[in-house]
């Protein structure tokens, strides 16, 4: 690969496919450098010191013609309008061919037809970038127009006011650096456009959530309305709706923290009064099991499934007060008599049974289900309160592992 071309003697990079000034093909450059090249002296004989050929002078190129300097220019002027161009997308013109052509014309000596060549190729890029520009104008002021019917007003009106002022007065190099410049803010005002989107419809789920369980949210609610009345103001820009997407991010951060204390504090309450009923007392099942699979729900931070959970819960324990109250049986019985107190020693031996036999029936479980692994870690609580003589707590606890196993036993 020669190092200079051959028609500009400008430097050739080994890895270019044509001279960046002149536009010559460098597959073609050895067969111009080859009249050029040097005699290599003779070997060395036996008889006496090598003899030496005189090396021929390298020829003087010529200076360029007007026409050839034209030509260049023109070639310099077609890339460098080319690269502009292709700020507007895949579809820019590409005159590669007729550079090619016109540095082939310009090698044989046609110089006159490589700059009609070089002309004609003008003439395309001229008409062919005007019809890019116009339609890329029609296409930036339909995406705005789209984002605006979504409720998304952009400040953009000025920009493609001056755009289509420079496309009309012919000035195609400001008009396609406008153009260019309204493609990237439209780009990228619709992909955080759509993540807010996505993120205040997370925002208003958890709210109606909320709302359906009647968990009081105080300000979070005026704070998503603020959020929309921002963004229904008119011209906004990108850093409004980074900073609308703060906010919004903010008050879902406050749903996520109000919401499961609040489903927390109702499923002890639940917690409470499903004691009053006994292991083997039917009706309360239900409710029992729904009672788990929310609490389930909510350490895993599912809070849809939560408040679902916890909705079909509220209707099982109305269920069963009604139940009661309705029962003349239950109201004729009479109170059984309280049991004897148990004294310490005793409960704690009573617990420490329940805990063995909860123990077997855990191991009984597949061990890799997520029933075993909650009944694990309740056995383990369990174990530590009756290690630290925390009774009371850890009959609640044995409670509730029993109901987990109960629950999972009655699924399968």
């Amino acid at each position: 690969m020669p190092a200079s071309c051959p028609i500009c003697e400008q430097p050739i990079p080994s890895t270019a496919a044509h001279c960046s000034v002149c536009g010559f093909p460098t597959g073609l450059a050895i067969e111009g450098l080859r009249s050029n090249d040097t005699a290599e002296p003779t070997a060395p004989t036996s008889d006496g010191p090598a003899l030496a050929e005189p090396v021929r002078a390298r020829p003087v190129s010529a200076p360029p013609s007007p026409e050839e300097e034209l030509n260049a220019a023109i070639s310099r002027d077609l890339r460098s309008k080319m690269l502009l161009v292709r700020e507007l997308g895949r579809e820019a013109p590409d005159l590669t061919s007729e550079l090619c052509q016109a540095a082939l014309s310009e090698a044989d000596g046609r110089i006159s037809e490589a700059l009609a060549i070089l002309r004609s190729a003008q003439d395309r890029l001229g008409s062919d970038t005007d019809e890019l520009i116009q339609r890329r104008f029609t296409e930036l002021t339909e995406r705005r127009e789209s984002l605006e019917r979504t409720g998304a007003k952009v400040a953009l009106k000025n920009d493609l006011r001056s755009a289509r002022e420079a496309i009309e007065a012919g000035e195609r190099e400001e008009a396609i650096r406008a153009l260019a410049e309204i493609d990237r803010q439209l780009t990228q005002f619709e992909s955080d456009w759509r993540g807010l989107q996505g993120l205040l419809a997370q925002v208003e789920g958890l709210k109606n959530e909320a709302a359906e369980l009647s968990i009081p949210l105080g300000e979070i609610s005026s704070e998503v309305d603020e959020i929309r009345q921002k963004l229904r103001e008119p011209d906004l820009t990108e850093e409004t709706l980074d900073a609308v997407a703060q906010e919004a991010a903010q008050t879902l951060m406050l749903l996520h923290e109000a919401i499961p204390a609040a489903l927390t504090e109702e499923l002890d309450r639940d917690e409470k009064v499903l004691d009053r009923y006994p292991e083997d007392h039917i009706a309360s099942a239900i409710a029992k099991r729904l009672h788990l699979e929310a609490t389930r729900h909510l350490k895993k931070g599912r809070f849809t499934e939560a408040v679902r959970t916890v909705q079909d819960l509220r209707r099982e324990l109305s269920e069963l007060e009604v139940a009661a109250a309705a029962s003349p049986a239950a109201a004729a019985r009479p109170t059984p008599p309280a049991a004897p107190a148990e004294t310490e020693d005793e409960t704690l031996a009573r617990l420490l049974k329940k805990a063995r036999s909860l123990a077997a029936r855990i191991r009984s479980l597949p061990p890799d289900s997520d029933i075993a692994r909650e009944a694990a870690i309740q056995i383990r609580e369990a174990t530590e309160f009756l290690r630290s003589r925390n009774l009371s707590d850890a009959d609640q606890t044995l409670t509730r592992l029993m109901r987990i196993l109960s629950s999972d036993f009655s699924r399968s």
